[in-house]
């Protein structure tokens, strides 16, 4: 059912979405954080529908996931071609040529420290982004035994397991109630580039107070940080962040760890994020986007660090499963062939434009920032605070009048819609998304 309201519409939802929302609240545990009640029929690229007919521009991709979109006929393809020759295997102790071309096309890809040479980066496969972070932590610690620590951003999201946990400082609620989260972990502030206090200097922060104060530089295995901050607010860093950063860990024998996870495979219009600040990283984890929507992690790193590893000392029974692997490979092979990061690139820098032009009379709006198809739009109110609720509403709006996004950070609004989507689709998306901010504000501002 259509009903209007004050320049808005608002698709009801019908009975039979209300009862799948229902028995969903019975059945499935109230941990997840959904804001409304889309359910989902089926979709294609960047469009999707509901069970109730209802179209959507898709601007949310599965948070960051669905790279290739709904449905690319290619990633399909792959997957129904493997379905035919076995779905499983146990890479752990059998061997899966998946998994090998997978790893070969990642070496292609991958940005790390000192690989000057394809065949110097090796590859260990998880299930999800936060096994991918579990990974390259033990990875780092395991280097070394002196070196237990690892240092870690205020704002990061790094995943919700108890290792990736600990280092995950986003939102207080994801650590409440876990009060034996494993320690030698140092939080830092994030050098955030629209920051407007001194807590932006990161460097100086960890030069003056954890080596100093807290921690000594041969007791840090890895400095772990995300490119751009996701699930913290889609912050970008300071320009001179990465270079003094990767300085830093060269001076002390620190690993660099980037967590890739939401940020790579395409999504910034680089293969990882990290490379906009010329910056190679000792071990990269990835995930999301990697696999189209399958489940997969993996974490990439310079043959000398992962060869430090001994059989035994970390694997995973479904980690790498051939279904993944072969959707992984198709997901490259669409990214390249189709032109997808030239894409992100290109309605990246329209969407940027045309938001700052909008923000110049829309008060609401404090920040529109990001790179490529990871874009976050702040708002505030007039003494420049943030406002939750606003953006919440807005996105509850936007998803009455056919447009899917989330939230990230206190009060910002993600864009992050799959790599195929195209100019029109795009264009669609902001209309509505200007509208609903437009509207919305004629309450707020009066």
């Amino acid at each position: 059912m259509v009903k209007k309201y004050r320049g808005f519409v608002f698709r009801e939802p019908s009975e039979k979405s209300k009862q799948i929302v229902l028995r969903d609240q019975q059945v499935l545990s109230p941990s997840y954080t959904r804001s409304y009640g889309f359910v989902m029929s089926h979709g294609i690229g960047a469009e999707v529908w509901d069970v109730d007919g209802n179209h959507y521009i898709d601007f949310a991709a599965g948070i960051a996931v669905l790279s290739t979109g709904h449905r690319h006929p290619k990633i399909v393809e792959a997957l129904h071609q493997q379905v035919d020759k076995y779905i499983h295997i146990g890479a752990t102790d059998f061997f899966c040529q998946e998994q090998v071309k997978l790893a070969e096309k990642l070496q292609e890809i991958v940005p790390i420290n000192g690989a000057n040479e394809p065949d110097q980066i090796m590859t260990y496969f998880g299930n999800s982004g936060t096994e991918a972070v579990e990974a390259a932590l033990k990875l780092a610690r395991y280097q070394d035994a002196k070196r237990t620590h690892v240092i870690a951003f205020y704002g990061a999201f790094h995943g919700r397991t108890m290792g990736a946990l600990s280092v995950t400082a986003s939102k207080y609620i994801q650590r409440a109630g876990y009060p034996f989260i494993p320690g030698g972990v140092e939080h830092v502030p994030y050098p955030a580039k629209s920051a407007e206090d001194a807590w932006s200097d990161a460097i100086g922060f960890i030069q003056k107070f954890v080596f100093k104060k807290k921690v000594s530089p041969d007791q840090i295995a890895a400095v772990i940080v995300e490119p751009i901050q996701g699930e913290g607010g889609y912050l970008l860093p300071r320009d001179d962040f990465f270079p003094q950063l990767r300085a830093l860990c060269d001076e002390h024998g620190i690993l660099l760890i980037a967590d890739e996870i939401q940020s790579g495979v395409g999504r910034t219009g680089k293969w990882y994020a990290i490379e906009h600040w010329g910056v190679k990283p000792d071990i990269v984890a990835s995930a999301k986007g990697l696999g189209s929507g399958f489940p997969i992690g993996a974490t990439i790193a310079h043959r000398d660090v992962m060869q430090k590893w001994v059989p035994g000392a970390h694997a995973s029974t479904f980690g790498g499963n051939p279904l993944a692997c072969a959707v992984a490979s198709a997901t490259i092979d669409v990214i390249r062939e189709e032109g997808l990061l030239e894409n992100a690139t290109k309605l990246g820098n329209y969407t940027i434009e045309r938001l700052n032009i909008f923000k110049e009379s829309h008060p609401s709006i404090k920040r529109v920032e990001g790179k490529g198809l990871m874009i976050g739009v702040e708002f505030a109110d007039k003494n420049g605070n943030p406002i939750p609720h606003f953006r919440n509403e807005v996105a509850d709006h936007c998803y009455l009048n056919g447009l899917l996004s989330l939230g990230a950070g206190e009060s910002t609004l993600r864009i992050a819609p799959p790599l195929v989507i195209t100019q029109s689709q795009m264009e669609q998306g902001l209309d509505i998304l200007e509208h609903v901010i437009a509207k919305l504000e004629e309450d707020m501002w009066v």
